[in-house]
């Protein structure tokens, strides 16, 4: 199944995901712990791109205010010098146990 209207939303052992939602990538996100995001798509079942077992959920990560902080991460985890530039924040697929969702008062 291949969701894309707001609102439209799965629930996993790890909490309810919707199409639209504000997310946060937590320690298991890993250079994407922290930055926030908004869910854009999510696939399931057969309509996986990926591998993976979990669902594939999309997210367009907001530029982080301070790239110092992002470009450290993503060139440790990469163990080579990054920038920005270098970085891909639009349609990122993240599996449900990476995210954590943010509270109604804080979208």
């Amino acid at each position: 199944m291949i969701l894309t209207k707001n609102g439209e939303s799965i629930t996993t052992k790890f909490g309810k995901f919707a199409v639209g939602q504000k997310i946060v990538g937590n320690t298991v996100a890993d250079e994407y712990e922290g930055l926030t995001g908004c869910i854009t798509e999510i696939r399931t079942g057969e309509d996986r791109d990926t591998e993976n077992e979990t669902d594939d959920i999309y997210v367009c990560f907001e530029e982080p205010t301070d790239p110092e902080l992002i470009k450290a991460d993503f060139s440790e985890s990469y163990g080579e010098p990054k920038t920005i530039d270098d970085i891909v924040l639009d349609m990122v697929i993240m599996a449900p146990e990476m995210l954590n969702g943010q509270a109604e008062e804080e979208q």
